[in-house]
């Protein structure tokens, strides 16, 4: 089973370039069966893409799909009228939704083309379209267990399980702690599951305060259901509007202190279950921030670090890209510690313009992801990307301890 995320903003889409790095469409992910079932979770914004990139791969060939809806506010179902392959004929897609039936069901998934909202409405399109409600039991389907929960959200909201080739997947987005019958629905859903992707768009003191009763939740949450559930993997999605990458950095960074195998949803992440592979791709800083100027370069890389008994360790990697104020590198196994490493490399002449130099540093990790083309000769590895530390109140700049001219 491959889960691909197209879309992990919450809200409304922010194309903005300081959330260039996780992204800026809503909710919309693509799981692939073994047998080539596709089947699409949630219709935000993120669907665009998606269909673009069917389209791409199926050419001429029709295109059949499972679409699951978690609910129908906007931010989950405004993909709709722009996913290219619901205009071509011969391609079939049935749409699934436990809070509403019958000619309800299509009537809400078709309302928001209505005039005057949409020029059109999706009488122009094409393809095959069926609606069918799930009840709340659970289904067999091309291969795949699937099963449901109701989430606590205004209006309602469900979460989604998927059990397929040997691997457990958990969507629970767009969901409020503190309803005693939600809670437990939704931690019987991600029981044992080896990906939990969990709604994190307000902060803990959020929840407790001004957003509270707005139907979502936070990287606390999301970690306590984890620890209960004994779930392998957790993905922090749902990325509030005003959240740009660095603080959604923090989130994650937060987490992972408290749940090692954390992960922040970004577009483009690639799940594979059972094996448990993560890759997508990532840069250090955002776009937003790129004052300094990035370099993109493969240099052999020495990581070491203290683990929480004080022991040392070392690692060889590869360096991918470095800035004045972040470095992302590949190393052979996670790196376990929540104190800075130390980090060393040698830069060309390319990039100090004053031939190679040995550069010796501190950084801060900030996110790990396993990656399946990481280093030479291995078909895995685990991708790093970390914050240079600050010196003396200044820059976070490296530290010069020797120079090599050509």
């Amino acid at each position: 089973m491959q889960i691909r995320f197209w879309g992990v903003r919450g809200s409304t889409p922010t194309p903005e370039p300081r959330n260039a790095r996780y992204g800026g469409n809503t909710s919309c992910l693509e799981v692939r069966l073994a047998n080539g079932a596709l089947i699409i979770l949630d219709c935000g914004s993120g669907m665009r893409g998606l269909g673009k990139s069917l389209q791409s791969e199926f050419g001429d060939q029709p295109i059949q799909a499972s679409l699951f809806l978690t609910h129908f506010h906007w931010d989950h179902i405004q993909g709709i009228p722009f996913f290219q392959p619901l205009y071509q004929r011969g391609n079939q897609f049935m749409f699934h939704s436990v809070l509403r039936t019958g000619s309800d069901l299509k009537d809400a998934i078709e309302g928001q083309m209505a005039n005057p909202y949409f020029p059109v409405n999706m009488n122009v399109m094409a393809a095959q379209r069926h609606f069918s409600n799930l009840d709340g039991t659970p289904v067999s389907m091309q291969g795949a267990t699937l099963r449901s929960a109701p989430l606590n959200h205004p209006q309602g909201c469900v979460g989604y399980r998927i059990d397929a080739d040997g691997g457990a997947f958990v969507l629970a987005t767009d969901n409020e702690p503190g309803s005693p019958v939600h809670d437990k629905a939704l931690r019987d859903l991600a029981r044992d599951a080896d990906v939990l992707v969990y709604d994190a768009q307000y902060t803990p003191e959020q929840l407790a305060g001004d957003k509270k009763g707005w139907g979502h939740s936070s990287w606390l949450e999301g970690v306590r259901i984890a620890k209960e559930c004994h779930v392998k993997n957790l993905i922090l999605f749902h990325h509030d509007p005003d959240s740009d990458d660095a603080q959604v950095d923090g989130y994650v960074l937060r987490a992972q202190q408290e749940f090692a195998n954390t992960w922040g949803a970004n577009e483009g992440l690639s799940i594979s279950l059972p094996e448990g592979g993560f890759s997508h791709p990532m840069e250090i800083g955002g776009r937003e921030r790129r004052v300094n100027r990035r370099y993109h370069v493969e240099l052999p890389v020495r990581v070491d670090w203290r683990d929480a008994d004080g022991k040392l360790h070392k690692a060889e990697g590869l360096a991918r890209n470095i800035s004045r104020t972040g470095i992302f590198f590949v190393v052979p196994n996670a790196i376990e510690t929540r104190a800075p490493v130390r980090v060393e490399l040698v830069l060309p002449d390319e990039i100090t313009h004053k031939g190679e130099m040995q550069v010796k540093f501190k950084a801060r990790t900030v996110r790990q992801e396993i990656v399946g083309d990481g280093l030479k000769g291995d078909t895995r590895g685990v991708a790093v990307a970390a914050v240079l530390e600050s010196r003396d109140g200044g820059p976070p700049i490296p530290v010069k301890s020797s120079s090599r001219k050509r």
